[in-house]
């Protein structure tokens, strides 16, 4: 639908005289299947505002007014409690209201009251505009980063706050300002992640994870929409669309494979991660950062066609510079004249009663509202599988971060490449094992034990060496040497026998190594009491023949 001039006035329907022309409808921004946006001014006193957006809820035949009023009480709850918290980069609520639809002034409004919503007005450009119409330049680090901090501030509220979904991040629902700042718009769709709030799934098919056909999202579901603004600014189509012959093979549309994702391996992997089927292979949302810097970096080195999207984050031109001679409109705003770049399909919209599929526990998946020529996606029955992308034989089945939040488990941290190397399953099973000699600093407590044992070998073996006399002093001090050597072999074996039998097998803590100096130190006596039966003095008579077999090892 193209952007036009118009002069249509609205207002709450309240009992002051004239409140139902208190707005001035100037221009028509956009037009979707569950509401149409306007360019706008308050009036009062016949002094006009600075310019608003008005938002308009247009009814949809095939649903109850009061299904659908819900729905908007529900994303309108959403946005004004964003608001108070002071979410930075999005769109403001500013007041809501039912008021008759709107109608030229001077002219008696008709039909029912239906709700509307007065926003901030943000000039610029959407994401898919900016990239159609070359009307400037696109900082694609700013831009996303806008969008994870909005996310990190909807997904982990401050305590006492609930967590929000937004549920339909896409390219058309970021806005460019003239300053190159980004936000994210259209919270129509959003809710708090609580099981009575998430009684209706907003699903846009190119952008939108396949989770949803299973009526259990979570916050992997936004940051499936935040890829796909990731890969429109990469590729400059949409994420995920049908190939030919894989049309309504599964409810949902397949990834697109891009020529330009397929000429560079680590750039596919990478702009993918987000985009995973499968909820819990996405990045969590506090990974996006270094996710962003990560894929700008891969970006920046891939020289790909130029699509008016800078990557380099040192580009000093200004976030929406535009070239010298390119077209831009008066203020970076948008033009009522100019057709619009086609909108992508508006969310949480049932346009026909067999778009909707309706879960066992109620949960209703909207698919986005299309004009009613264009053929329908079929209805969804029972499960569903992808094939050759669910190694599961009863079919596709939802992430741990799809559930309720006591359910959830936790998402596997994203790897980069300018992470350092993780060690392998192997390594982390050998750090795991308890340390053959003992934990650090075991292996002193007992040592005195050996220190006597030593002591004690090292006197009887002066006494000895002395005896035998000088001219072969050099021999015997090879020869105690050995026998120290001996002791730390004896120590060791048998502090590593310990640890095999004790600590790998038997799963016990060993605190100190008492046992294998208390074996060492009597090695060392044995070797002393050998030298000592070797003494030939006269009043000295011991017989320690079961001590031979060291004196003849150690002895002349």
């Amino acid at each position: 639908m193209s952007n036009a001039t118009v002069d249509l006035v609205c207002g709450p329907a309240d009992p002051l005289p004239g409140s139902e022309q208190s707005y001035r409808l100037t221009g028509l921004l956009g037009s979707g299947g569950q509401a149409d946006v306007y360019q706008a001014v308050r009036v009062s006193a016949g002094v006009a505002s600075a310019p608003l957006s008005v938002k308009v809820l247009r009814l949809n035949p095939h649903d109850t007014r009061e299904h659908q009023f819900r729905s908007w009480d529900k994303g309108d709850a959403v946005l004004m409690d964003l608001h108070g918290r002071n979410v930075g980069a999005i769109c403001r609520r500013i007041d809501a209201f039912y008021g008759r639809l709107p109608h030229p002034p001077g002219q008696a409004p008709q039909g029912e009251p239906v709700p509307f919503q007065v926003l901030e007005y943000l000039p610029g450009h959407d994401l898919r505009q900016l990239l159609q119409w070359r009307v400037g330049r696109v900082d694609a680090a700013r831009t996303l980063k806008s969008v994870a901090e909005v996310m990190q501030a909807m997904h982990h509220p401050p305590v006492g706050a609930h967590p929000v979904l937004h549920m339909d991040l896409k390219p058309a629902n970021v806005i460019i300002g003239p300053d190159g700042s980004a936000k994210v718009i259209d919270f129509t769709g959003a809710r708090y992640y609580t099981p009575a709030h998430l009684t209706t799934i907003a699903y846009t098919r190119e952008t939108a994870g396949p989770e949803a056909h299973q009526g259990n999202v979570g916050p992997a579901y936004d940051v499936h929409g935040f890829g796909s603004i990731a890969f429109y600014l990469v590729t400059g189509a949409s994420a995920r669309t049908d190939s030919p012959g894989q049309e309504q093979t599964v409810p949902w549309a397949r990834l697109r494979k891009h020529p330009v994702l397929e000429s560079h391996p680590r750039l596919r992997e990478l702009l993918t991660a987000p985009l995973d089927d499968k909820p819990e292979n996405r990045p969590r949302t506090e990974e996006l950062p270094r996710w962003i810097g990560e894929l700008c970096a891969v970006v920046s080195r891939a020289n790909l066609p130029d699509l008016g999207v800078d990557w380099n984050t040192q580009h000093t031109g200004g976030p929406h510079s535009v070239p010298m001679g390119a077209p831009i409109d008066s203020a970076a705003t948008r033009r009522l004249d100019r057709p619009s770049a086609p909108a992508a399909p508006p969310t949480q919209v049932a346009p026909q009663a067999d778009s909707t599929r309706v879960m066992a526990d109620g949960t209703r998946v909207m698919a986005a509202g299309v004009p009613s020529q264009q053929v329908q996606d079929k209805p969804v029955a029972g499960r569903v599988r992808v094939p050759g992308q669910d190694e599961r034989p009863d079919g596709y089945s939802p992430g741990r971060s799809a559930g309720p939040p006591a359910e959830r488990g936790p998402l596997p941290r994203l790897k980069l490449a300018t992470d350092p190397e993780e060690p392998s399953e192997r390594e982390l099973d050998k750090a795991d094992r308890p340390p053959l000699l003992g934990p650090p600093g075991s292996l002193s407590k007992g040592f005195e034990l050996s220190v006597i044992g030593g002591l004690f070998s090292l006197i009887m073996w002066l006494i000895w060496a002395i005896q035998q006399g000088m001219e072969t002093l050099r021999s015997q001090v090879f020869s105690y040497l050995f026998v120290l050597a001996v002791a730390v072999g004896v120590f060791f074996l048998i502090r590593v026998a310990g640890g095999i039998l004790w600590g790998r097998w038997l799963h016990a803590k060993r605190k100190s190594a008492r046992l294998a100096h208390l074996a060492t130190g009597l090695f060392l006596f044995m070797v002393g009491m050998s030298y000592l039966d070797q003494l030939s003095w006269s009043w000295i008579s011991l017989e320690f023949g079961w001590f031979d077999w060291i004196t003849d090892l150690f002895g002349e």
